[in-house]
């Protein structure tokens, strides 16, 4: 088949389809590769109205996982970041085309039928792990936007002052970094971050916020007097801009912070904004994050959980015995993470952290997070579990800022979080306890947590096989046990 007439499975006659893309010599192989398939180029006659082979030779099309963990999609001697590759589509047997961004579209075809399906569902799939919003359950997206899109959510975030004043610090305390730039804040929620971009001298902010709450941004920066500085209000999820924002960004801030740093998988997002739109050497604020965790003793808290399964322990409820439910109600109650405020003084052991550098980290090393730890126990204790948190950093020109959720740091609305064992583990001063929190992704835009741990040198072992970090306990509210830390200093 030397022609292809006609546009078919929802593509469209594209303007300008670029042609010589693939040409030269093959693209270096950095890392672990797909399949590589050879295909011919063509490009779209306007006169025709079809596709046309360029009568450049065929060349190797593939994709490439670069050593970072980035899959990158390579045509003959042009590699492709995953975030330039906007659509794939399919033309018939053995075509593909492709719309890449800033270059236009371009048509692949192979005389390998199979083998160009396959590359289609590969790369399709590896868009799919890329950008998020393909992936979760539709149920779950509509729900975090209709919660985001409250004025009292948003109320709540605003009026959490370690947050919102360390935000603030990080962006006015480096000028060189907004001072006449380009920002981008990525679900920018209230405007707060974009507003305090444009105090800092912002050029221009593309404040982008998917919910209805961007309404809410547009009316408060038409309110209020930036001068110098143009808000643009882009309402629509971040992984599915097009036209809205022009040119590279010299700055992205973002607060896509959840519950354990992870939760809601924001995060992902604003690191598709950094490949899609942060010009290079341009800046991310934060642009680190530290997870750290340590063992717990809290005797009340683990009596608390055990005693939740009393109800079901009724052997004559109106004439029924409920009591072959309990094992059942009590592995629900541990499958919940308990979040509140952590007394640091039930921590057993000197905490360890695992950074992640957003300026270099992958979408897809998001997808399975592990943790290996070995802790030294420093009294008599019961283990009931792994106490976890987060720092993030704003390593700007002008000055570094922390915003730290640490136990002995002043209270924030994440709190700190515990990932609970039904069976405690006895320990002694001086003995190690070694394991491994892991990570998993899931599509309800959260993670399910494993933990496994033992006293090392012997075979006493404990573990957690599925805590999920979407539904944990607010214990701050619902027990009059839990800590309440020192008010933040103003």
């Amino acid at each position: 088949m030397s022609a292809m007439t006609g546009v078919t499975n929802g593509a469209t006659a594209p303007k300008g389809a670029m042609t010589g893309l693939i040409n030269g010599a093959p693209a270096p192989n950095d890392s672990a590769e797909g399949r590589e398939v050879q295909m011919k180029p063509f490009r779209f006659d306007s006169t025709e109205l079809r596709w046309m082979p360029t009568g450049e030779p065929p060349a190797s099309v593939r994709l490439s996982k670069q050593a970072g963990g980035n899959w990158r999609l390579v045509l003959g001697s042009k590699d492709i970041p995953l975030a330039e590759v906007r659509t794939v589509s399919s033309l018939g047997p053995g075509f593909v085309v492709l719309q890449i961004a800033d270059k236009g579209h371009v048509c692949l075809q192979s005389e390998d039928a199979a083998a160009a399906e396959a590359l289609i569902a590969e790369l399709s799939k590896r868009k799919a792990d890329y950008e998020r919003f393909e992936q979760f359950e539709q149920g779950s997206v509509q729900s975090y936007f209709q919660y985001y899109a409250k004025c009292t959510n948003q109320q709540n975030m605003m009026q959490d002052s370690v947050r919102t004043t360390t935000y603030r610090r990080a962006i006015i305390e480096n000028p060189d970094d907004f001072r006449g730039k380009r920002v981008m804040d990525i679900g920018a929620g209230s405007g707060l971050l974009s507003f305090f971009a444009a105090q800092a001298g912002a050029s221009l902010v593309y404040a982008v916020e998917a919910s209805s709450m961007g309404e809410l941004i547009q009316l408060l920066a038409d309110s209020n007097n930036f001068p110098g500085s143009k808000i643009e209000v882009v309402t629509r999820p971040l992984e599915t801009i097009t036209d809205e924002v022009v040119g590279k960004v010299d700055c992205l801030v973002s607060e896509p912070i959840g519950t354990f740093l992870f939760n809601e998988r924001m995060m992902e997002s604003y690191l598709v904004a950094r490949d899609r739109f942060l010009k290079p050497g341009g800046k991310m604020f934060p642009n680190v994050g530290n997870l750290c965790i340590a063992p717990f003793s809290d005797a009340m808290m683990h009596y608390e959980q055990m005693s939740k399964n009393a109800f079901w322990k009724n052997s004559n409820f109106y004439g029924i015995d409920l009591s072959a439910a309990v094992p059942r109600c009590t592995k629900e109650h541990f499958r919940q993470p308990i979040v509140d405020y952590i007394n640091p003084d039930c921590l057993v052991a000197k905490h360890i952290e695992k950074r992640f550098d957003f300026a270099t980290i992958s979408v897809e090393s998001l997808h399975k997070i592990e943790i290996p730890f070995d802790f030294e126990i420093q009294q008599p204790c019961l283990v009931h579990g792994i106490a976890g948190w987060f720092d993030a950093y704003f390593e700007g020109t002008n000055t570094t800022v922390l915003l730290s959720t640490a136990p002995w740091c002043p209270g924030t609305h994440w709190y700190q979080i515990r990932f609970p064992i039904e069976t405690p583990l006895a320990v002694n001063a001086g003995q190690r306890l070694e394991g491994t929190l892991t990570m998993e992704a899931n599509n309800l835009q959260s993670y399910y947590v494993r933990l496994e741990m033992r006293i090392k040198g012997t075979e006493i072992y404990s573990h957690a096989p599925c805590i999920d970090l979407k539904d944990p306990e607010y214990r701050f509210y619902t027990s009059a046990n839990s800590y309440c830390p020192l008010a933040p200093e103003h």
